[in-house]
């Protein structure tokens, strides 16, 4: 009586326990991404070696599958979680989950890794093609791929947000990156751009470099904004000042300018559709932070 009276209890105590233990556990599928702000890594093989790619992000409290996925890409600075700070606010203000990944100097070195995307061996003419595999534009959809996983987002649209350096890479990636799983593609006051033209040399245009007219063909059917600041207009000292970028504009207003008419020409010629957009923010400079105010009605619109 005892032996079964024995086996009866604890027969319930393991029925209790597998009710309640499932209370208590993670979910298979939860968010590693807590409210507020954090930082994740992402396991990535592009650039000089396999280490992870650290992510800053900020995930508003009522943010859930559906809102928007912003992924911000630094410039020169590398300074991801300073850009992750500052879009901070609009993402509360707005609802969008903000992901900054962090290019740092030891993984991607210099102007070829990240501006350029290791296209070539060099950060201007005259360089050797590298080979597909270890351009690193596939990190970007890695990026989009891992984010939408770690914030279980079905649903969300993703918008890629580019600022000064960070958008000479993602111009590059939209002429060079084959299909893409954003949503929008905003590149924002780029320094100098690859131009959509066959006869001038790599970087400065597409002479050398495994583009086919159906690549550009692909490229200009995208959902693209080019975002400029009407005050950025400053020759600083970091700005290229080469023969060849000097010839697309004196500054980033009238690069961005030239670079966007040029591939709407480009288009025309191709009779190919061009699903890019050209937005001036007034009254802002070269800051990756105000930029989105400019952002933000394109965002809003998806």
């Amino acid at each position: 009586m005892q032996n079964s009276l024995s086996k009866a209890f604890w027969a319930a105590q393991l029925f209790f326990l597998l009710l309640v233990l499932p209370i208590f556990s993670s979910p298979a599928h939860a968010s590693p991404l807590g409210i507020g702000s954090g930082v994740f890594e992402i396991q990535e093989t592009t650039g000089t070696d396999a280490s992870p790619l650290r992510s800053y992000y900020h995930r508003p409290a009522g943010w859930a599958d559906g809102d928007p996925i912003v992924i911000v890409f630094h410039g020169l600075n590398r300074n991801a979680k300073e850009y992750c700070d500052g879009w901070a606010a609009y993402a509360d203000a707005h609802n969008y989950l903000i992901i900054c990944p962090e290019f740092t100097q030891a993984k991607y070195p210099g102007v070829r890794y990240y501006n350029l995307g290791n296209v070539t061996d060099s950060e201007d003419m005259g360089g050797t093609i590298q080979p597909q595999d270890q351009w690193i534009f596939p990190v970007i959809d890695h990026v989009i791929q891992e984010t939408k996983l770690a914030a279980n987002a079905k649903k969300s649209k993703v918008i890629l947000f580019a600022h000064s350096a960070g958008a000479q890479l993602i111009h590059r990636y939209i002429l060079f990156g084959g299909d893409t799983n954003a949503n929008l593609i905003i590149a924002s006051n780029a320094g100098w751009y690859t131009m959509t033209d066959f006869d001038t040399e790599y970087p400065y245009g597409l002479q050398n470099v495994p583009v086919q007219e159906n690549t550009l063909k692909k490229a200009f059917a995208k959902p693209v904004l080019i975002l400029l600041g009407e005050q950025d207009v400053q020759r600083t000292k970091v700005l290229r000042k080469t023969i060849e970028a000097d010839l697309q504009g004196q500054n980033r207003l009238e690069r961005g300018k030239y670079f966007y008419e040029s591939a709407k020409l480009e288009a025309e010629i191709l009779h190919t559709p061009f699903n890019w957009k050209l937005s001036i923010v007034p009254n802002v400079g070269h800051d990756g932070v105000k930029m989105a105010i400019g952002a933000i009605p394109y965002i809003e619109s998806l």
